[in-house]
């Protein structure tokens, strides 16, 4: 093997070890902060664990509460679907009640909502 044949051997071999090879990546698991899984959006799963911890609380969203519907139930929600109030309130769009008073939802939990109010807010 001469000198030129040996440099050239060094140099494919310097190339192959520095290259990066092939890996995996997820968007949940390179940003797991970020992610919002939109995937499978469902009232039971998704929507109603939502409302429930941030709506129908005492005092507000429920039964003999202060806020417009009773939102213990999909009905009492999906009222305020009906009547295009809901995603203003949450979006916290000028001139809508801005829900919840509290602060404002997360940006996951507005998309997951809007995305479940476009598909008709169905009751799955």
């Amino acid at each position: 093997m001469n000198v030129g044949q040996l440099c050239f051997g060094l140099f494919v071999l310097a190339a192959v070890l520095a290259s990066p090879g092939c890996y995996y990546e997820n968007e949940q698991d390179l940003y797991p902060l970020d992610f919002c899984d939109t995937a499978a959006i469902t009232y039971s799963g998704i929507i109603e664990p939502i409302v429930q911890a941030n709506c129908a609380i005492p005092a507000c969203h429920v039964p003999g509460g202060s806020g417009t519907g009773d939102f213990t139930s999909y009905n009492g929600l999906h009222g305020q679907v009906v009547s295009g109030r809901l995603l203003p309130s949450i979006m916290q769009v000028s001139g809508s009640a801005f829900m919840p008073p509290s602060g404002k939802l997360s940006d996951c939990d507005i998309t997951k909502i809007t995305i479940w109010v476009n598909a008709g807010a169905p009751q799955n």
